[in-house]
């Protein structure tokens, strides 16, 4: 339910994107994500959607697959999730690169949220900034080690060099430790992720659903 603290999160968000502070939590943003975030502007459907219970939060993957046009992009991201165990599920399949995934790209995120009626409202947040290696791996946060060491990418560094890389499987649980802000509307999303070179041309695209849950919740 919308209250007060919501308010104030939602205020701090728009107003200083760089530094957010809210129930003690302090958040980071790099100067590019906080230009496309403070330049942002919540849709009137994501300002209804916002009317829920939000807080601190635990990242449920549900999905992840490239999107129907990437066969022929040069950055390709063949993932899929594989249950193992009743427990564990983890991130399978390849990253192939045939450029360099470095910061001469750009990248576009576009967040959709689960509508109270069904079906997908997008825009609830939208991304668009450049160094897309550098943010990535700042977006990732924590979890940036266990992806580069799980697809066998042989930096940690930008650029990551072309090449195929595959993974036996990574628990999705090890990718969940995000530099995110730790209190969000709870709910299902979708973010659709774009690369984009110097050209403006799509040359790689991935879609992640998940749902952000209380604490305490375990999945269906």
């Amino acid at each position: 339910m919308w209250n007060s603290g919501s308010e104030i999160f939602y205020d701090q968000c728009v107003a200083s994107a760089t530094n957010i502070k809210f129930d003690g939590l302090e958040l980071h943003w790099l100067p590019e994500i906080s230009a496309a975030f403070t330049s942002y502007k919540a849709s009137p459907n994501m300002q209804a959607s916002m009317h829920r219970a939000m807080g601190e939060y635990h990242l449920e993957f549900d999905r992840v697959y490239p999107c129907e046009t990437t066969k022929n992009h040069p950055i390709q991201f063949n993932w899929y999730l594989s249950k193992k165990t009743s427990n564990i599920t983890e991130f399978k399949g390849n990253t192939t690169l045939l450029i360099p995934f470095d910061d001469t790209l750009t990248v576009d995120g576009n967040l959709a949220s689960w509508g109270s009626t069904g079906g997908w409202v997008p825009n609830a947040y939208v991304l668009n900034t450049k160094k897309a290696c550098s943010t990535v791996k700042h977006l990732i946060g924590n979890a940036v080690l266990n992806f580069l060491e799980g697809f066998n990418i042989p930096t940690n560094k930008c650029p990551w060099p072309v090449g195929t890389y595959i993974t036996s499987g990574i628990d999705k649980k090890k990718l969940e430790d995000m530099n995110f802000p730790k209190i969000y509307f709870y709910g299902k999303y979708k973010v659709v992720v774009r690369y984009k070179n110097l050209k403006n041309e799509v040359v790689g695209c991935v879609v992640l659903e998940f749902h952000l849950m209380r604490p305490w919740e375990t999945p269906i």
